[in-house]
């Protein structure tokens, strides 16, 4: 038996959740439009099925690497690429920056805002370390015709701003920010809204001053993320621009 059938067919034996249609995975992680199938198995299952190890868990790091990028790139399923996922989380910050270009790669099959969020965590991580090496590549990103490129230029630049100790510059930031602002993904909307709000915790006075300017043009699926972070007034402020 294959690796990928072996992980495949352990996560399948998982009870799979009963839930509204609105909020299977498939509907609500996918949006309905993602090209993998959804086992719908609740994610503790899926976290305690990959602490309790495969017959290769305790190959060489270096061999589990080639194997969960083999399973990332080669299933059907989204909750075997979350495996994928969760062993990037047992890994080292050495041991990830020493992977940077393996995980680059994987943005390739991203096309759901689970995967997508994932990987922005590791992305961000890396920003902040080599930002000559990873500037470029979210410039690269933020003007793919794949939408899930766009999204990662903009949720990669911090991720949640809390856990960076060092940041983008505002200058920089605002212009993979600005590229995207009329996106029609909703999801690439989502990802405005949430930079936004990382950019306005870091560079508060500079994004409060951009939001005035573009309040009126702002989607409501990037309104809402863009202004979590404001005061009451500010965001009033905002309201009647946008009237």
């Amino acid at each position: 038996m294959s690796y990928l059938a072996e992980v495949e067919r352990s996560i399948k034996l998982l009870p799979a959740l009963t839930k509204p249609p609105k909020w299977l995975a498939v509907n609500y992680v996918g949006a309905g439009d993602s090209r993998l199938k959804f086992l719908e198995i609740k994610t503790p299952l899926l976290r305690k099925r990959f602490k309790d190890g495969y017959s290769f868990s305790q190959l060489p790091s270096d061999q589990q690497w080639k194997i969960w990028d083999q399973i990332w790139h080669t299933s059907k399923y989204f909750e075997v690429m979350n495996h994928a996922f969760y062993f990037t989380e047992t890994r080292s910050k050495i041991d990830l920056l020493h992977h940077i270009p393996l995980l680059l790669k994987w943005q390739k099959r991203v096309d759901n805002w689970a995967h997508s969020d994932s990987l922005s965590s590791h992305y961000a991580r890396f920003l902040e370390h080599d930002p000559k090496l990873m500037l470029p590549i979210l410039e690269q990103w933020s003007v793919s015709k794949n939408p899930w490129d766009n999204r990662q230029s903009l949720v990669s630049l911090f991720f949640y701003s809390r856990m960076r100790k060092k940041f983008v510059p505002f200058i920089k930031a605002l212009k993979l920010i600005k590229r995207q602002l009329h996106h029609e993904h909703y999801y690439v909307q989502k990802g405005v809204g949430w930079s936004l709000r990382e950019l306005y915790n870091v560079y508060p006075q500079e994004t409060y001053e951009y939001l005035q300017t573009v309040a009126k043009d702002l989607s409501p699926a990037a309104w809402t993320a863009a202004t979590e972070s404001l005061t009451s007034s500010q965001k009033a402020r905002l309201k009647a621009s946008r009237k």
